[in-house]
């Protein structure tokens, strides 16, 4: 200061953003923990405690912490903190999903106000953007503030999303706005470079039919190749459009190179300039698209890239299969290229060294024993995991445990039954969750026990990661499902009904079935709840878990379906009251069996023979005995030949025999069919009666009728053919 010049300020200290990056780390932590276990939990209390240190560190510098989030990237100030960190990347992609651009965290933050911020973004089924703001104010969430996307340049009105699909995002939205005209020409580009192909295909695919609107299509074409792109970026776009017009589906594949392949903007040297500037993957993309829909490129387009097939100097001619040629992105000689050609190996590496390298590269022999075997069989991961569940096991019976010490071997169960949930090995969560569940019957630590049961098996978030894999790995471990199933029925019987309702895979529908039956008559309590489902499937599948499950006591409820509109499911109902031996069941089939609906009449008929319905045995004779003599209905009549056998009641003989003696003019190969299946079901009645049918059957024409009269005779009525 002596030479009198004004001191100089010394530069602020820089921003520092690993303390920060640690925080968010943790943050994204307790996020999952709060998802997976309660409040109390001491993994979801460690880590929320822990991100709220890292927190309060940054807050003695700052006043308050606001992060800028852009889709799978985090900001603050003008800093992008590590975009290579994949924790970061999902921190961020969880809000961005909800519609979230930013976040302040202030320096009151506590950590209830963590526990409620995870909350919010945990449960299922959370509102988005202004919405999920809302419901954040609502719980009083004030020291940390949410900013929801600003949509004030798209017109349409929010609330009002399309809802697509189970899958349904909020880039949908900025899809559907493009595909409507709703975007302003400033935001379209940079749109369209947010989006992926694959994300642009899967939408397009799902709402644009081959006869869709020209408007919608050239919405799209011009964000890819309009004039307001810049020159420099046009080969990007355009390649990014050939990736998406490559998944399209065929019908809407041909309108998009129909209407753009035409560049009706665009002057034929910016297009030359365009298409040299491809990479190479874009180049191949396009080739193989011309290849396919060669009908559809227009003359100059094609004169176009023949001519830049036929030059050597660009990577054109990489595609022709001569010229230059590229090895990752580098340019190598031609001169290079034939020494690398097989036949010039032998110049550079002589036979004999080459034997050299090849035993070299062999290693040394692994002797191959029992021993050998049986440790490699010893170390596979699912023995590993099998055995630190057993000692984990073992812990839990030391009483020397302390509270604390036996939630974290607790805790440690369920990591292993995470894992065992994504590799479909159920049986073993079945040992761990009967492990736990004894400690919650007996035992010092039953509360812990039985807060682990009722926090992590029975949360919607477990059971709901169950059925998803229950889907993909049940049918190649039906055994461990079962296992699983009757271990955890109350908690998963629910779940199971309402992945049985949407399954659209038949065989799936089947497995899930099967394994409620296994389930007994718990399923058949939930599924009387069930009965007044809008679906007429879902209340057939209903009422045969209800008669497969001893549901007895819901006949009454029963009864109510059998004058259902739809006739699969009146059968349905008819049939479990069958199975109960409800008296009023044969009123029912004797009902159907005078129904004017063929299709009906059909399956009573069926019902009638399976279920040995005797009360409808006359009005079964009654349809036997139509007069018939162009022999028409020989094939319908079949079906009550097959009942009356099953019945086995001999007052029906008369009427076989009757029938048998008649003839038809017409469709005699039917009718002679039906005569044949008369004496297939002779061994269901009583030999005695059957006998002059069967002594009649001996002097037919037809050489299988009598081949089974001689074989009944002389069994003397067995009960066989």
């Amino acid at each position: 200061m002596e030479t009198g010049t004004p001191a100089e300020k010394s530069p602020p200290d820089a921003f520092d953003p690993a303390p920060l990056v640690d925080a968010i780390k943790e943050l994204n932590i307790s996020r999952r923990n709060v998802g997976l276990y309660p409040r109390n939990h001491p993994q979801t209390k460690d880590s929320t405690g822990k991100a709220l240190r890292f927190l309060q560190k940054l807050f003695e510098s700052r006043g308050s912490i606001t992060l800028g989030i852009a889709r799978d990237s985090i900001m603050i100030d003008e800093t992008i903190l590590d975009k290579k960190s994949p924790v970061l990347r999902e921190f961020a992609l969880g809000l961005s999903g909800k519609g979230i651009t930013s976040i302040t965290l202030d320096s009151t933050l506590t950590i209830e106000d963590l526990f409620s911020f995870h909350e919010l973004f945990t449960e299922r089924d959370t509102l988005m953007g202004t919405a999920l703001v809302e419901l954040a104010e609502q719980r009083n969430l004030r020291n940390i503030r949410l900013s929801p996307l600003d949509l004030s340049k798209i017109r349409f009105v929010q609330g009002i999303l399309r809802k697509d699909s189970a899958d349904h995002s909020f880039w949908t939205d900025y899809i559907s706005a493009l595909l409507d005209g709703r975007l302003t020409t400033d935001d379209m580009n940079d749109i369209i470079a947010s989006v992926t192909p694959g994300e642009m295909s899967d939408f397009v695919n799902r709402n644009m039919p081959g006869d869709g609107s020209e408007k919608a299509y050239d919405a799209v074409i011009s964000s890819y190749m309009g004039g307001t792109a810049e020159k420099k970026r046009r080969a990007v776009l355009f390649g990014r459009f050939l990736a998406m017009v490559d998944r399209l589906d065929p019908d809407v594949k041909q309108q998009f190179l129909t209407r753009a392949l035409a560049f009706s903007t665009m002057d034929m040297k910016d297009v030359e300039k365009m298409l040299r500037d491809l990479a190479v993957d874009d180049v191949q993309t396009m080739m193989k698209i011309f290849e396919e829909q060669s009908h559809l490129i227009p003359d100059r387009l094609k004169n176009l890239v023949d001519r830049l097939q036929a030059t050597e100097s660009d990577i054109f001619a990489e595609i022709r299969g001569s010229g230059i040629c590229h090895m990752d992105d580098i340019e190598v000689d031609k001169g290079m290229v034939a020494v690398f050609k097989k036949d010039h190996d032998s110049a550079f590496v002589d036979m004999g060294y080459r034997k050299e390298l090849q035993k070299m590269m062999a290693g040394p022999a692994v002797r191959s024993d029992t021993v050998t075997q049986e440790l490699g069989d010893a170390c596979t991961g699912e023995v590993v995991d099998k055995t630190v569940s057993l000692i984990v096991f073992e812990l839990l019976d030391l009483e020397s445990n302390s509270p604390e010490e036996y939630r974290k071997l607790l805790a440690s169960l369920i990591a292993l039954v995470n894992g065992f949930v994504e590799t479909g090995r159920f049986s073993e969560i079945a040992d761990i969750y009967q492990t736990i569940d004894t400690r919650a019957r007996s035992g010092i630590f039953r509360k812990e026990a039985l807060e682990m049961i009722k926090g992590f098996f029975g949360s919607e978030m477990f059971l709901g990661r169950l059925m998803e894999s229950f889907r993909i790995w049940g049918r190649h471990n039906r055994e461990g499902v079962a296992n699983l199933a009757i271990v955890l029925k109350n908690h998963v019987i629910p779940g199971f009904l309402d992945a049985l309702s949407t399954e659209e895979n038949q065989a799936t529908r089947k497995f899930f079935i099967d394994v409620l039956c296994m389930l007994g008559d718990d399923v058949a309590a939930e599924a009387a709840k069930r009965l007044d489902d809008r679906r007429w499937y879902v209340t057939r599948n209903m009422l045969f878990l209800i008669r497969e499950c001893s549901g007895q006591k819901f006949i009454k409820r029963l009864r109510q379906f059998t004058r259902h509109p739809d006739e699969r499911v009146a059968i349905e109902a008819v049939k479990a009251l069958l199975s109960f031996g409800s008296p009023d069941s044969v009123s029912y089939i004797r009902n159907y069996l005078h129904s004017k609906d063929p299709g009906l009449r059909e399956k009573a008929v069926r019902l009638a023979g399976t279920y040995k319905v005797k009360g409808a045995l006359p009005d079964l004779l009654e349809l036997l005995g139509h007069k018939d003599v162009f022999g028409s209905q020989s094939v319908s009549r079949l079906d009550v030949v097959h009942a009356l056998g099953e019945i086995g009641d001999p007052s029906a003989l008369p009427a076989l025999q009757a029938l048998y003696k008649a003839r038809a003019l017409l469709h005699r190969a039917e009718f002679e069919r039906l005569k044949v299946d008369i004496f297939r079901s002779l061994h269901h009645y009583p030999f005695p009666e059957a006998k002059p049918l069967l002594e009649l059957g001996l002097k037919s024409k037809n050489k299988d009728i009598r081949a089974l009269s001689e074989k009944l005779l002389k069994a003397g009525g067995g009960h066989h053919v």
